[in-house]
């Protein structure tokens, strides 16, 4: 009996350890389990949200997310223009935590490269005026470069820091250039200033941070210095954007302030015009304009004689960007482009001289091949609206949106240089004297092709018409037409 129960004990006695065993297995599955899928989830949220620190840190190391890029001006990313009244419109009604949302997304974007982008890319236009500058570092959001705090002309409640990265050996030039007045016009066909965050100042005032998305050489034709901007390499996700403070705009808004009285009190100590033939006593701001211009903002002053009055500042173009000299200069072979010295003899007091301006590389990405984009055998090219030159002056106001815009006509070629060309409407031409509102069209050609000589008549169809790319309106009211040849002949 003894026997029996010793037994009986040794079996109890080990089937008791086996079933403690089997519960910790499972307890330890089910936690293998629990970390797999939340191994899982962590995985989907650092790479769908790679503008956190550690998301962004973890991907870099692991080279899963690529430093920003340089676009083409020709391939960019698609989007909506804003000015600052939109901008107000838009962003100005959220809450807190929706312009934290949206401005996540913004930066989020701009981290991907805008790869698999949702909706338009938000893109920046309109006046600004240069407050001040500051230098960035390590301890920014961006490490090298300048970053410009600038206000709205047209809304003063919107305010824009615009990022302009660089090496650090440029940042001596882009402080001399970037100063406190300058005139900075963001402009819908050729500035890609892409939005990446929005911040409420409070007081109803916004703050939007910029980046430039085609990085473009900057220049000054008086030095020859210039600068050219690179894509940031790494950046310091911690720091956070905006990257300006609230002292640090307060101080900004202090020193333009002060320029303003400086301004003022040179020009009440400068105010006596001289007398005498093409001599003017405005100086002017500088001012900074978008890339591909073809001519300066604003026309020469043109006196009785037909003379131009150029601007004590000196001009600021693009470095490497073909000259505007045809443009900007009225010859004896160009005389029909600048405004009839008949207007400007009757009208002394509208006369406006040169002002400085800077603008970026025509084409910025592409290698120096300046004059290169897709052409089409005739009657072949994308399908879009065929306008002559009268429907065009009306986009002046309401902007060409996306939309392909094509122009028809008959035209004569008035100035010719390089790869571009001003054409007059033959129409134009023969009432401009009573009519100085009509329009002017500056044609882009590809190189290699073909330019019409002064003086040559250019018929175009709707077989062979010219690709609209932008359509301006000048501060006399002249109209620009801006142009590209898109078809040939082989």
């Amino acid at each position: 009996m003894k026997s029996v129960e010793l037994g009986r004990s040794s079996r109890r006695s080990r089937t008791k350890p086996e079933s403690d065993n089997l519960f910790g297995w499972a307890v330890f599955i089910l936690l293998l389990c629990g970390f797999a899928v939340a191994c899982w989830i962590g995985t989907f949220y650092i790479f769908s949200h790679p503008e956190k620190p550690f998301s962004y840190q973890l991907l870099t190391k692991l080279n899963k997310l690529d430093p920003p890029r340089r676009f083409e001006l020709t391939v960019a990313p698609s989007g909506e223009f804003l000015t600052a009244d939109k901008l107000l419109a838009k962003y100005g009604a959220m809450t807190a935590n929706q312009l934290n949302e949206s401005s996540s997304e913004l930066i989020r974007s701009f981290l991907r490269n805008y790869d698999h982008q949702n909706g338009k890319v938000p893109y920046v236009t309109g006046k600004f005026t240069i407050l001040d500058s500051y230098p960035l570092s390590d301890s920014k959001f961006f490490p090298s470069g300048i970053v410009a705090v600038a206000q709205s002309v047209d809304v003063p409640t919107v305010y824009i820091e615009h990022i302009f990265p660089a090496a650090p050996d440029k940042l001596p030039t882009m402080q001399r250039t970037l100063v406190t007045g300058l005139g900075v016009e963001l402009r819908r066909s050729y500035d890609l200033s892409a939005l990446v965050n929005v911040e409420n100042l409070g007081n109803g005032r916004l703050l939007f941070t910029c980046m430039p998305l085609l990085y473009g050489p900057y220049g000054t034709t008086q030095s020859g210095s210039g600068f050219q901007l690179d894509p940031p390499k790494n950046m310091n996700i911690k720091a956070g954007l905006p990257i300006i403070t609230q002292n640090q705009l307060r101080d900004a808004e202090q020193r333009y302030a002060q320029y303003r009285r400086a301004t003022g009190v040179e020009l009440a100590a400068t105010g006596a015009t001289k007398s005498g033939p093409g001599l003017a006593s405005v100086t002017p701001p500088p001012s900074l304009v978008p890339a591909l211009r073809a001519e300066p903002v604003t026309t020469p002053t043109v006196t009785a004689k037909g003379s131009p009055v150029q601007s004590p500042t000196p001009a600021i173009v693009a470095k490497g960007s073909p000259k505007p000299a045809p443009l900007a200069t009225p010859t004896a072979a160009s005389a029909a482009t600048a405004t009839p010295p008949i207007v400007a003899a009757a009208t002394p007091a509208a006369t406006q001289p040169l002002q400085p301006f800077l603008t970026a590389s025509p084409t910025p990405a592409t290698n120096g091949r300046v004059g290169v984009w897709q052409t089409y055998h005739a009657g072949q090219m994308p399908r879009g609206r065929l306008l002559d030159v009268d429907q065009t002056t009306d986009l002046a106001d309401k902007g060409i949106g996306s939309d392909t815009i094509y122009l028809k006509g008959d035209f004569t070629v008035t100035a010719a240089r390089d790869n571009r060309a001003i054409l007059r409407s033959r129409q134009s031409i023969a009432d401009r004297v009573m009519n100085r509102g009509k329009a002017r069209i500056i044609a882009e050609f590809p190189r290699g092709t073909n330019m019409p000589q002064e003086g040559a008549n250019i018929q175009r169809s709707s077989d062979r018409p010219f690709a609209i790319t932008d359509v301006r309106r000048g501060a006399d009211g002249q109209v620009n037409i801006y142009v590209r040849e898109v078809t040939t002949d082989n």
